[in-house]
């Protein structure tokens, strides 16, 4: 386009704003008015712009003051429930955003992401999302004579039968270490 010599642009269909008022951009995806969600990060509004013969003026005009963004939070350090409860409750949030948590690192007890919500206390987080590993050591425990060992040696056994998948076997070790943990 910059090529055929246009002197401005106005691209649709794409919500995401693109648009860089100090490189003088002349090509440009004005986004959406207003987020509709989490797949539309960042400002919404319209571009608005005077163009003449001799130069092109533009500025991004802000309309939706409400902007969705996500949040990692990293939970490798917290033991259980209650301290990740807390965590939450005492991030500093601005409160024209609404938030979606990502729950990232290594955990050692089990998240259920619809009780977690219900104890939440801050109202603009209204997804959080579970991206954490399991912090088990599991080459280490298969060898143990223990219930966990044995526990882990069986789901081993179903795993290479293929009786269930990878992720299926990771929630089960999930779910019965942490109640062995208990």
């Amino acid at each position: 386009m910059k090529q055929l010599g246009f002197d401005y642009v106005a691209l649709g269909h794409i919500h995401k704003l693109d648009y860089n008022s100090e490189e003088n951009q002349r090509i440009v995806y004005p986004g959406s008015t207003i987020s509709m969600g989490f797949d539309e990060l960042g400002k919404h509004g319209f571009i608005m712009g005077e163009l003449t013969k001799e130069k092109l003026d533009l500025s991004f005009i802000v309309v939706d003051t409400m902007e969705f963004t996500q949040l990692e939070v990293d939970i490798t350090k917290i033991n259980d429930l209650e301290e990740l409860i807390q965590k939450i409750n005492d991030l500093l949030l601005d409160e024209d955003k609404f938030y979606k948590i990502i729950l990232v690192g290594k955990r050692r007890f089990e998240i259920d992401l619809l009780e977690l919500m219900k104890l939440i206390l801050k109202e603009n987080i209204i997804k959080i999302k579970d991206k954490t590993d399991s912090d088990y050591e599991i080459e280490k425990m298969v060898n143990e004579t223990t219930l966990k060992g044995i526990f882990i040696k069986q789901l081993l056994e179903e795993k290479e039968k293929q009786n269930y998948t990878d992720e299926e076997i990771n929630k089960i070790l999930e779910i019965g270490l942490s109640i062995m943990d208990k």
